[in-house]
């Protein structure tokens, strides 16, 4: 029952070198190559919709262990062609950092050793599985998901930002290898050694606390939940972070970093932009059973949003299960729910723009694919320039806009207004606002455009900001997320330019699609008309 692994993994590896560096877009690249790959029937295996409840069944079990009612969707590795595997380890590299790859395919190798001890045949290194929920795109809201035993992967992308990697689960049977060619083979040592250093480290009052028990339990108390029982973790028990020293603390970090490191460096950016790995005030590290090495041990370190577990006393203490956790946010739960429930209600004399569907009532000019309906936003990313207008038969002379806008890193847009629409080349009619928070261009979001620019830019990218025009008499005021960016009055003597106008008069609003590297997303445009 030898495998063919080798040849599999070496073939994968370059995958990872054609990507580009952003991951969510690595991570569709690579499963819309697999994707490719697949024949109806293997489409209709991994292919599998996001809303569906399945989403969040999950297991770490071996296939023999796991019940009718709950079995693994997805292709399994076992019915792949040789090409469908290798680009299904593309996908897995994708969201991987080079440490959590070699981990990852390790612990499907220890399938193999453990077969070759014991002979049992559910322990077999190609019982791995690939699904992808929603339709993957570099600026959408999609899963996937990579799974067998002692393996559960999830990735959740919003808009084309990942927002959830929990649960992410590895485990290792044997913890460390004791016969053999592999013999002393130890894959998840920093989750054991690093934890067991800080534990051993604690002084009698810290033990007091930090110790939950002499005896560890069978098993991570979390399991295969979908969602986590808070009653089981809150209140929080264990030693806090603001009773350790400097040097624990240090140690705490660098047991957290065993998890999150088998990660991107890049997808750990993106999932942690608004919630600290570890909480400056309410972290807790809690330790159960001995703390000498092979003897049966668990331990936990909790945030308010996250849950780091792990124990190890099955097979002799020679077992280990080791998962990072979200309570509120495992399968982009919190954000994707919000994300798929979310509507806007319109304030009284406002008027939207957009429908969230279709593109009615725009027109693009030179490149009609440069702008697309996803997820109930537009999303601009022009093959070359491009600009999508409003369509409107009334124009707009005084009013305030809003529109919620997200760019991609080192993306350049802008929002025109009082312009007209005309077939190609820059608009020459109106004012644009610009949209660019780390594109090359000194002039920076919510500029207007050539005329008050401002240098410094007042959002970040990969979030949501809320960019708002207002246009009464003269006057222009621009602002992001409700701060005031840019004041203009125009001069009474001032004359409209020759390529660029540049005037205050009417007219209606443009979006633009500026060059092929450069990706922003749209929402919730909405207007409203001042006398």
């Amino acid at each position: 029952m030898k495998k063919a692994l080798v040849p599999i993994l070496l073939l994968a590896a370059p995958l990872s070198a054609l990507f580009a560096h952003d991951p969510a877009t690595d991570m569709a690249t690579a499963a819309k190559l697999f994707i490719k790959s697949l024949d109806d029937k293997a489409k209709q295996a991994a292919l599998l919709p996001l809303s569906g409840k399945g989403r969040e069944t999950w297991t770490f079990l071996p296939d023999k262990y796991i019940k009718p009612e709950v079995k693994r969707k997805g292709l399994v590795v076992k019915k792949m062609t040789p090409q469908q595997r290798i680009l299904a380890h593309g996908l897995l590299s994708s969201a991987l950092s080079h440490r959590g790859y070699l981990e990852a395919t390790t612990i499907m190798t220890l399938e193999q050793i453990l077969f070759d001890i014991t002979g049992d045949a559910i322990r077999d290194p190609e019982l791995y599985y690939v699904s992808i929920y929603g339709t993957p795109s570099k600026a959408g809201t999609w899963g996937w998901r990579f799974e067998g035993h002692h393996i559960s992967l999830h990735f959740t992308m919003v808009n084309g930002r990942i927002f959830s990697v929990t649960p992410s689960f590895f485990g290792s049977n044997p913890a460390e290898v004791k016969e053999g060619p592999f013999k002393g083979l130890k894959v998840l040592a920093d989750e054991e050694n690093k934890a067991r250093k800080l534990a051993r480290s604690l002084s009698p009052p810290q033990r007091e606390l930090g110790i939950l028990s002499e005896k560890a339990p069978a098993d991570i108390l979390t399991k295969w939940d979908s969602v986590i029982k808070r009653g089981t973790f809150f209140p929080p028990k264990g030693l806090p972070i603001t009773k350790m020293n400097s040097r624990q603390k240090g140690w705490l970090a660098e047991v957290v970093e065993a998890y999150v490191a088998k990660h991107r460096p890049e997808v750990l950016a993106q999932v942690t932009s608004k919630n600290p790995l570890i909480d400056p005030k309410e972290t807790y590290f809690a330790w159960a059973g001995s703390r000498s090495p092979g003897q049966g041990h668990y331990y936990r370190i909790q945030t308010p949003k996250f849950l780091f577990e792990y124990d190890c006393t099955q097979n002799g203490a020679n077992h280990v299960h080791a998962v990072w956790r979200d309570f509120e946010g495992d399968f982009g739960r919190d954000l994707l729910g919000q994300h798929l429930a979310e509507s806007h209600k319109l304030e009284k004399g406002w008027e939207s723009l957009f429908d969230g569907k279709t593109l009615k009532g725009w027109k693009a000019n030179e490149n009609d694919d440069s702008f697309s309906v996803r997820d109930g936003c537009i999303v601009a990313n022009a093959p070359g320039r491009c600009h999508l207008f409003y369509e409107t038969k009334k124009p707009f002379k005084n009013f305030e806009f809003k529109a919620e806008v997200m760019t991609l890193p080192h993306a350049n847009a802008g929002i025109y207004f009082h312009t007209k629409y005309q077939d190609e080349g820059w608009p020459k009619a109106g004012f644009e606002c610009q949209v660019n928070n780390t594109y090359h261009d000194p002039k920076k979001t919510a500029s207007i455009y050539g005329v008050k620019d401002t240098l410094e830019a007042p959002a970040n990218d990969d979030e949501w900001f809320e960019v708002y025009i207002k246009v009464d008499g003269k006057k222009v005021v621009t602002k992001v997320n409700g701060k005031t960016i840019v004041e203009w009055t125009q001069p009474d003597d001032r004359k409209a330019g020759g390529s660029f106008e540049r005037i205050l008069g009417q007219g209606t609003f443009a979006l633009q699609g500026h060059d092929p590297g450069s990706t922003v997303l749209f929402r919730n445009l909405r207007v409203k008309r001042l006398p």
